[in-house]
């Protein structure tokens, strides 16, 4: 009678209050869930060429339980004709281990024990990976190898149908068809496939796509259940996308920035090269770079896209956004003079000339010509504090610039009460702000479309329509004239002034040469003979649809940006306003 009531309130315990774990335990053992992966959207450039796009790879899979019971039934088969068994389990493994070592180039030795290890309880495992990421080929070679032949000997038979027992699971592998051009904007993706720098993480939604499941159910042989659950999703391919980025500009900018490193013994270079008008950014690179198929074995700071992320301060690449402001706000005309000797005291401090001259009458154009700190200083203190506060809000120059990449760098500019007697004069030169090569290349294209600041972007088109495009709006920052002004004191620069020696063979170009003391990290004050040298420029000036914009760290030939970074400026302007047909 004890025994009953044992039995009893156990199969009451199991029937009734374990009934529903138990049911969806034993559904789960049952159920089989196979996903299958989704192929990733492919990146373009503004041309149609595939800058990073998924190949179609396998993952080989062998089943040692399958192998062991194939084995036994061959075996058994022969006894059963009284014919001899040369062949061993173990004979087969090896001969199996290294035919694959040959296929996939892995050690046999590495092979061997994934085709018959066994779990702690002694049962076979069920399932072993061999290889990730073959090819495709490969997978077709081994197919053909598993015929089997009219002529084959026992021995043959027995391996060649062995090999079906591989099993191959489709997946998808992401490579970089043009290695390091457009690397640090394309990024790249991690193990499991999503997107982990770059464009890659930035549109990971739009590339990702959904991947396809299957459920069955099974016994516990493995065997499919016939009344059973079967049911199939079948993946869906991520979107492509376009870019504006153009892969010939990107690899002459990349070439650039190498020559200029190597020439000026620089630590570093960047370049963007984007359309003023649209916004639309065509190279944005930075030497050291990577090659993305390899991106593991990069070192970070070539894997950082420094035009687009670093911060630093711009130097005399910021004076025509000074004169630009002080030209919209009245507190200037363009036939002013100024009074300008070598040196002044401000402040605190006196602010001087990088090259020393004697005191003359300059002229708002001839203050840009020669970058001249006293001069810029001067129309500054016109202004005013909050003037010029106010205008580099409108330059964009104290927020994110909007950019569609993931990390884009924004600067740091002081509010006025937070200025000291000195900043109002620094900051008109470019000294104790910062901001990166974005900032300043969107701010100067405003100058360059008549007044006009739009977002630059990377995202030119999603080709399936999957994905609205975001509209990049027109913010009007100053008045054309302000802009036209200011557009002739930077082509009288390019003829008379600092940027005379950079020639852009048969077009004018507008532009500003820069020089900036490096800041010390973490600390006030400035490295002591360690430069940034820069050059932006736009062409045509009376019509522009090309800006450049070149940045040297730490050039040691020389620290004048038309030196160092108007010789790459002067080739990546000459090869892109060719190749663009402007």
């Amino acid at each position: 009678m004890l025994g009953i009531c044992l039995a009893g309130a156990r199969f009451v315990h199991l029937q009734v209050i374990e009934a529903e774990r138990l049911s969806a335990y034993a559904e789960q053992q049952r159920t089989r869930r196979i996903e299958t992966p989704a192929q990733r959207g492919t990146i373009f450039d503004r041309s149609g060429r595939a800058l990073a796009q998924s190949v179609r790879v396998y993952t080989v899979v062998v089943d040692p339980h399958n192998i062991a019971s194939f084995f036994d039934d061959y075996v058994a088969a022969r006894e059963l004709r009284d014919e001899p068994v040369e062949q061993s389990l173990e004979n087969l493994h090896k001969d199996l281990a290294e035919y694959f070592s040959e296929k996939l180039g892995i050690d046999e030795e590495e092979l061997l024990p994934q085709f018959s290890r066994r779990a702690a309880s002694g049962n076979f495992s069920r399932f072993s990976v061999l290889a990730r990421e073959i090819s495709p080929d490969i997978r077709l070679s081994v197919n053909s190898d598993a015929q089997v032949n009219v002529d084959d000997t026992p021995e043959q038979r027995l391996f060649r149908q062995s090999l079906r027992h591989t099993v191959w699971e489709l997946d998808y592998m992401r490579i970089y068809p043009m290695g390091e051009v457009a690397a640090q904007v394309i990024g790249f993706v991690n193990a499991e496939g999503y997107g982990a720098a770059g464009i890659e993480l930035q549109f990971e939604e739009i590339l990702r796509g959904s991947p396809g499941v299957s459920f069955t159910e099974r016994d516990v042989a493995g065997n499919i259940i016939p009344a059973g659950l079967q049911k199939a999703i079948e993946p869906s391919r991520g979107s492509d996308i376009m870019l504006t980025i153009d892969a010939e500009i990107t690899n002459v900018a990349q070439q650039e920035l190498e020559r200029a490193v190597s020439d000026t013994m620089a630590v570093a270079a960047s370049a963007l090269v984007m359309n003023p008008r649209t916004g639309e950014i065509y190279a944005a690179v930075s030497y050291p770079g990577f090659d993305a198929n390899e991106f593991n074995l990069a070192d970070q700071e070539a894997i950082r896209n420094r035009a687009l992320v670093d911060v630093l301060e711009p130097g005399s690449t910021i004076k025509p956004l000074t004169i630009a402001a002080a030209l919209d706000a009245g507190s200037i005309d363009l036939d002013d003079d100024f009074y300008i000797p070598n040196s002044i005291q401000v402040g605190t401090r006196v602010v001087s000339d990088a090259v020393e001259r004697p005191t003359e009458v300059m002229s708002v154009s001839r203050i840009m010509e020669v970058s001249s700190n006293v001069g810029t200083t001067r129309i500054a203190q016109r202004m005013g504090s909050d003037t010029l506060y106010d205008y580099l809000h409108r330059f964009a120059i104290t927020e994110r610039p909007g950019l569609d990449f993931p990390g884009a760098g924004s600067g740091h500019v002081l509010s006025p009460e937070e200025w000291s007697d000195v900043t109002l004069s620094n900051f008109s030169f470019g000294q104790g702000l910062s901001m990166s090569p974005l900032q300043i290349s969107r701010a100067m294209a405003a100058i360059a479309n008549d007044g006009m600041m739009t977002t630059p972007h990377l995202l030119q088109a999603v080709p399936d329509g999957s994905f609205p495009l975001p509209e990049h709006e027109e913010i009007r920052v100053i008045s054309e004239e302000a802009a036209r002004q200011t557009t002739k004191t930077l082509e009288a620069v390019m003829i008379e002034g600092t940027g005379r020696n950079i020639d852009v063979q048969n077009y004018e170009v507008a532009g500003k040469t820069g020089t900036a003391q490096k800041a010390r990290e973490g600390v006030a004050g400035y490295v002591e003979g360690l430069y940034i040298s820069s050059f932006i420029g736009y062409l045509p000036a009376n019509d522009p649809e090309l800006l450049i914009t070149i940045f040297v760290d730490e050039p040691r030939t020389s620290m004048f940006g038309s030196e160092v970074a108007g010789p790459p400026f002067a080739n990546i302007a000459t090869f892109t306003a060719r190749y663009l047909g402007l």
